[in-house]
């Protein structure tokens, strides 16, 4: 299926992207997606389900109870002689601590990789006061270090101040952030029942970490490397990604329309200053499809912006395709005030954003 609700509904058919079988060593280039607290375990409880080849998962949190019925290849109660495995009781202090207080145990597990993702729910306690601890712990180990976090609603006062702090925090650690605002998920599927809408978010982080592991651990027909990306969300500056899908005849410009659209937060990408750009069909996709996808998505990009494209045959796709774009450069006004506000606030946010076509929810429900 390439609606992405649609997989979410649909559970036990979709979500799980075939692999290549060829003989290639995943373990080149390590990379390893740690989910801290309630949201980030959920969110890898989900990759690991799906079977990601790419990566190796971590399920860190303060909660052990929760943690028990997370899946994923290593777990860890954090600071268990701090919390005793009960939780930071929503106090990102106390998770902080917590953390700190496991340092070189944390160092152990999560090791030395090319890439970390970290994944959390900005506003809660575990999440939002490890997050930044895990990212330093990983950059000082040779990672380069993507965060995927979720802001809470906007009525949810007390916790939309203490994200914004934990997202100050986590940026100042981490080389990018992925920010999904629940607000605009909201927006986009309000007639869905509570337990798919936040399954959702989780969909969306999960398709962020493995457009970018498997671009760099699967061959492609185009290629893009670990340097290739690397270099993009390294030395890039802000950064977003974008997940369009699309099908029918006219595929290529409604993916086009699909990818550049943000409905999980408010972006403006013209003069961005570099794109990765990645994309999967089916085996009927020509070269000047590729092309065509790809100076569609890059069209309002800084024209000296550096632009890395690959693209993978997969067929699950049959007529339809999918692009993972990451775009440098990019800036948003929403998370830390008013359009207009804080220029620097403004320049410290990366965005997730994946398309919700109107209508499609209520379709599926």
């Amino acid at each position: 299926m390439l609606d992405l609700v649609k997989d979410v509904i649909e559970e036990g058919k979709a979500n799980s992207v075939s692999v290549p079988q060829k003989d290639f060593d995943p373990t080149a280039v390590r990379i390893t997606v740690i989910g801290t607290g309630g949201a980030g375990c959920n969110s890898v409880s989900r990759i690991t389900k799906q079977g990601i080849k790419s990566a190796t998962t971590i399920a860190i949190n303060t909660d052990a109870k929760h943690l028990r019925i997370t899946e994923a290849h290593k777990k860890h109660v954090l600071g268990y002689k701090i919390t005793k495995g009960l939780g930071a009781g929503g106090e990102p202090t106390v998770a902080r601590k917590a953390a700190e207080a496991d340092l070189d145990k944390l160092r152990t597990l999560i090791g030395e990789n090319e890439i970390v993702f970290i994944l959390a729910g900005m506003g809660g306690g575990t999440g939002t006061g490890s997050s930044p601890v895990l990212a330093r712990i990983a950059k000082e180990q040779g990672a380069v270090v993507i965060g995927v976090v979720t802001l809470p609603f906007s009525i949810e006062r007390v916790r939309v101040k203490k994200a914004r702090e934990g997202l100050k925090d986590l940026l100042k650690e981490a080389d990018t952030v992925i920010v999904i605002d629940n607000n605009r998920l909201l927006g986009y599927a309000p007639n869905l029942p509570l337990n798919k809408a936040l399954e959702l978010a989780d969909e969306v982080a999960a398709r962020a970490v493995r457009g970018i592991a498997d671009t760099i651990v699967f061959p492609s027909l185009m290629n893009v490397d670990y340097a290739d990306v690397m270099s993009v969300m390294k030395n890039g500056g802000l950064a977003m990604i974008s997940i369009g899908e699309a099908n029918g005849s006219d595929y290529v410009k409604n993916v086009v329309e699909n990818t550049m659209k943000h409905p999980l937060l408010d972006v403006d990408y013209e003069g961005a200053k570099g794109a990765l750009i990645h994309i999967e069909a089916g085996q009927k996709l020509t070269l000047g499809e590729v092309i065509e996808i790809g100076e569609g998505v890059s069209s309002g990009f800084d024209e000296n912006a550096s632009v890395k494209m690959g693209a993978r045959i997969n067929n699950e796709f049959m007529g339809g395709v999918r692009v993972t774009a990451i775009v440098t450069g990019v800036k948003s006004a929403s998370i830390f005030g008013q359009a207009g506000g804080n220029v620097a606030a403004q320049g410290m946010v990366a965005s997730a954003s994946s398309t919700l076509q109107e209508g499609m929810v209520d379709e599926f429900l």
